[in-house]
């Protein structure tokens, strides 16, 4: 039964276009910063184009967008890729190019205040770096505009998998013991004891930004049109309003 689904999904990729732009310009860039010497040896790049508070606060609001194209790794940007274009071409589908790149912008821009919000700034911390936030608002928006549809290869609806994703990330953000906060700081140091520290490594505040942009994107998509009362309601305030200004004449 999950045929149909993954040939729709090799159809979608087939007939997508910005998806495959986005993916190959982070792919480039990263084979270009590879063949540098990477974060170890042009760290200077790292440092102006990766998202850090410290620098943002001092004026560096183009990092705000520019952390998104530059990535840690071979793994970090292929995952990212493969998820532009998984997710970008159903969107593209769905909205055109035109919310696809939307889509994808306000996820980047809505991943680096929810890094800037709950991330640790500490001037140790590493800069931010990757389009992740933007693939969680792809996610959640398909999730969203799609809450009853079983996403495939899982047996779950777009609505569970959704909340689900976002929930998780927020308690991984919250959980980071570099942030201290109450409550959620036992569960961080648990998981850490267990040798799960590295998953504090990973963007999560990042995603929750960019998955709840998504999320408020797809809302804003489905708001509801006008009614027939409301559009005889306006046209009555303006028959009336047009009529008081005769009767001042």
């Amino acid at each position: 039964m999950h045929f149909p689904q993954l040939a729709h999904i090799c159809r979608g990729l087939a007939q997508a276009r910005w998806p495959w732009v986005i993916a190959a310009q982070i792919l480039a860039i990263h084979g270009l910063m590879t063949w540098a010497g990477g974060p170890q040896h042009v760290p200077q790049w790292y440092l102006a184009l990766g998202l850090r508070r410290e620098a943002v606060c001092d004026g560096a609001l183009w990092q705000v967008f520019s952390y998104a194209w530059l990535h840690g790794s071979w793994l970090h940007v292929v995952t990212n890729a493969l998820c532009v274009l998984v997710l970008g071409s159903r969107v593209e589908q769905i909205l055109g190019s035109r919310g696809f790149l939307q889509t994808l912008a306000a996820g980047i821009l809505g991943g680096a205040v929810g890094h800037l919000l709950l991330a640790d700034g500490g001037s140790a911390a590493f800069p931010l770096v990757g389009m992740s936030g933007a693939g969680v608002a792809l996610l959640l928006l398909i999730t969203t505009l799609s809450p009853q549809a079983r996403m495939f290869p899982l047996p779950v609806s777009g609505r569970s998998l959704g909340l689900g994703i976002l929930s998780a990330e927020l308690i991984l953000a919250l959980a980071n013991p570099k942030l201290g906060l109450p409550g959620f700081t036992i569960l961080g140091n648990a998981l850490a004891a267990h040798g799960l520290h590295s998953w504090f490594a990973i963007g999560h505040a990042c995603h929750v930004g960019g998955g709840a942009t998504g999320y408020g994107f797809a809302k804003w998509i489905l708001r509801p049109g006008p009614t027939l009362l409301s559009l005889r309601r306006d046209r009555n305030r303006r028959e009336a309003r047009d009529s008081h200004k005769v009767t001042d004449k």
